[in-house]
């Protein structure tokens, strides 16, 4: 008896564990882990999907991946902002690279070893074009990680950044969608909107 109930414990302490973990990606904008959009094109707008939000593996990455994904904003004159909220990627061969615009080495905004492996957090935003492009490549050296977790929004480019429209100004000074203000996970790149609820 003693064995049941530690058992039904257990499973009951690991249901609230994932409860309280899914509630850190509790937001509505979610997508697919990357694995499974690969070579596939995000529209976002903001009226609807001002942002999104995705994963690379719920656990350790597979080996040989190559994965290319575009995520791109309704007009030209926006701009994205792009949170690595989480990286565990394997140093000496996976790497995740980001381009603005295009994928080639003039366009790649992280262009130093520490930011495409390893543990680091960080955010960048497109300076040139309304579109990112986002790369993982993973090699067969038999070492992995957990992978990395996303934030992706529209930077709208406007001088008043208004509540009125709907938007507001991070502590960045970057201005994007009010729809975000109090949502659990880091859009600004600074936290802003977990401390500017209104």
């Amino acid at each position: 008896m003693d064995t049941v109930n530690s058992r039904t414990i257990f499973l009951v302490f690991l249901l609230i564990s994932s409860f309280v973990d899914a509630r850190g990606t509790g937001s509505l904008y979610s997508s697919p882990n990357m694995e499974r959009i690969c070579g596939k094109t995000i529209q976002l707008n903001g009226d609807s999907l001002p942002g999104t939000f995705f994963s690379l593996s719920s656990g350790f990455y597979r080996e040989n991946l190559e994965c290319l994904l575009t995520i791109q904003a309704a007009t030209v004159n926006q701009r994205i902002i792009i949170v690595v909220d989480k990286m565990d990627i394997a140093c000496g061969g996976d790497k995740l690279l980001i381009y603005d615009g295009k994928k080639d080495y003039v366009s790649l905004m992280n262009p130093t070893d520490s930011s495409q492996c390893g543990i680091q957090q960080y955010y960048l935003r497109t300076n040139t074009t309304n579109t990112v492009v986002i790369e993982f490549i993973s090699n067969n050296d038999g070492k992995v990680g957990s992978g990395f977790v996303l934030n992706v929004a529209i930077n709208f480019p406007v001088h008043s950044c208004s509540q009125n429209e709907n938007l507001y100004r991070c502590r960045n000074q970057f201005c994007i969608s009010n729809f975000f203000n109090c949502d659990d996970r880091n859009w600004c790149g600074d936290n802003t909107q977990k401390f500017v609820c209104r």
